[in-house]
């Protein structure tokens, strides 16, 4: 095994033990306390619009740990493989700043924007001294693992809704949600008297790292070691023209591009000051772009769920209802229920009030196969949420707001009226 392999191999067996540090406990909890407040939130929103939840919070919260976990440590493994040390990388400011902005909109807990406040401060104003080059990279690094998550769980919190849709009226899609914390190992550089028979110690090639460490103060020899550190990562997007599983991958693919460009950009500070500025600059505005560009890909976009002519199409299906029990699912279009033909909701509900067995027909999205199922139901509704229909009233528009943000929306419109 060569020295890399060491090292990596060693961030591996350390992980598991960051948790005996009592600082760092704390700090996972109250961020973990965040993330399951707005799994929460998602709750409440769908039990109050759709009487019942799809997302419950425990499972989703749940859910966050186990990928936060495992994002975590391939953050951890992609930061030692690139040499990131958090000397001087102004950590003290990242987390705070973040959670301050995620009072402001859930989709802003996330390093890119208070990366960038930190880094432009410094460059702007010399204050606080941070390590440029570093930050921008440790925040490439999370952005990739997010990426990963992204395309592994991202379309595991989608919340169906009716969005306004401008001229086009109400669109049927989902609200993707997802939060993460993320628990990490980083780099730092300490200085020793002596190394002389200190075990443990990996000597590493000459061309690593590959970001420019920052010099430790005062005296002795300067080594690498591994610090503990926690991290917030959060993900939010609609799905109107896509199925939320194509968006996620979709999201997931311009999110990975974008981290690459950051590490890039990182590298080139970390040996040239000027790209110091780029860095800064491109983090927050091209994080930016893929969002509003990927929003308004969907906003534009044919409707994936819409109403069609010859039958009701699905948007959502309730967990534990008759509908789910009779495997009928997300972009499926009902055609007929008891040997009638169904075009509206009220069609579907007229025909499906008696409680007992129907047997129905279903196509798939897409008119690939049709195929007969029977709902068994009793008392207890149906499950079905169906695409909307004219004259429907949105449940939701573009774009969530937190708190502050609610807060400085209402002084500015009792200003402005």
């Amino acid at each position: 095994m060569g020295p890399l392999g060491e090292l990596l191999l060693s961030v591996v067996k350390s992980y598991p033990g960051m948790f005996l540090n009592p600082v760092l406990v704390v700090v996972y909890l109250i961020v973990l306390v965040l993330v399951a407040v707005q799994y929460g939130k998602i709750q409440s929103i769908e039990e109050r619009v759709y009487g019942k939840a799809k997302n419950k919070a425990v499972y989703q919260t749940a859910l966050s740990i186990g990928y936060g976990l495992f994002g975590g440590l391939l953050v951890s493994i992609l930061l030692v493989l690139v040499g990131v040390s958090v000397n001087d990388a102004g950590l003290g400011y990242l987390l705070p700043i973040a959670l301050a902005l995620f009072l402001f909109s859930p989709r802003f807990l996330c390093f890119s924007y208070s990366g960038a406040l930190v880094s432009l401060s410094y460059l702007v104003f010399g204050w606080p001294e941070v390590n440029v080059a570093a930050m921008m990279a440790l925040v490439a690094c999370l952005h990739a693992a997010e990426a990963l998550l992204i395309r592994l769980s991202g379309m595991s919190c989608a919340t169906p809704l009716y969005l306004a849709g401008g001229e086009r009226g109400v669109l049927g899609g989902f609200s993707l949600q997802r939060f993460w914390p993320i628990p990490l190992i980083v780099l730092t550089v300490v200085r020793v008297p002596d190394v002389t028979g200190m075990e443990g110690l990996i000597h590493l090639p000459d061309w690593w790292p590959l970001i420019a460490a920052a010099k430790a103060p005062g005296a002795g020899v300067p080594i690498f070691a591994m610090v503990p550190l926690v991290a917030a990562l959060g993900y939010g997007d609609i799905s109107l023209a896509k199925a939320p599983r194509e968006k996620a991958k979709s999201t997931s693919r311009a999110l990975g591009f974008f981290s690459l460009l950051l590490l890039l950009f990182s590298m080139a500070a970390s040996r040239w000051s000027g790209f110091a500025w780029a860095a800064a600059l491109f983090a927050p505005i091209a994080h930016e772009v893929v969002i509003r560009v990927g929003a308004r890909e969907e906003m534009a976009g044919p409707p994936h769920y819409r109403e069609v002519p010859d039958g009701v199409m699905v948007l959502d299906v309730i967990e534990g209802s008759p509908a789910e029990k009779a495997r009928i699912k997300s972009g499926d279009i009902i055609l007929s229920v008891r040997d009638v033909p169904v075009r509206t909701r009220e069609d579907l509900q007229m025909h499906l009030k008696e409680p007992g067995n129907a047997r129905i027909v279903v196509r798939d999205y897409g008119g690939i196969a049709v195929r007969e199922t029977v709902i068994s139901r009793e008392e207890e509704p149906i499950g079905v949420i169906t695409v909307p229909q004219l004259g429907d009233q949105p449940i939701a528009s573009a774009g969530s707001a937190g708190p502050l943000g609610n807060l400085f929306k209402g002084l500015f419109n009792r200003l402005m009226g």
